[in-house]
């Protein structure tokens, strides 16, 4: 999901005024991008923290816990 926001916001990018004659919300497609890709990121290190067995281990999986709720809460927000 991340990806496609990120090429949505590519394509979007040289043409600002279009989108916004269009209706569409340039700076919404960049926040969502930008939160997607945090949530991704957290994800992924946690995942690594959780395969790797490291000593945080706990710390992983809390961070796993949350960015998904923060998925969650995010998606619920943008309805």
């Amino acid at each position: 999901m991340t990806l496609l926001y990120a090429v949505v916001c590519l394509m979007m990018w040289p043409y600002p005024q279009l989108v916004a004659d269009a209706g569409g919300g340039f700076d919404q497609v960049v926040q969502i991008t930008l939160v997607t890709a945090g949530f991704t990121a957290a994800a992924g290190l946690s995942t690594w923290l959780v395969q790797k067995r490291h000593p945080a281990l706990w710390l992983g999986q809390g961070v796993l816990l949350a960015a998904l709720i923060g998925v969650i809460v995010f998606a619920l927000a943008q309805r």
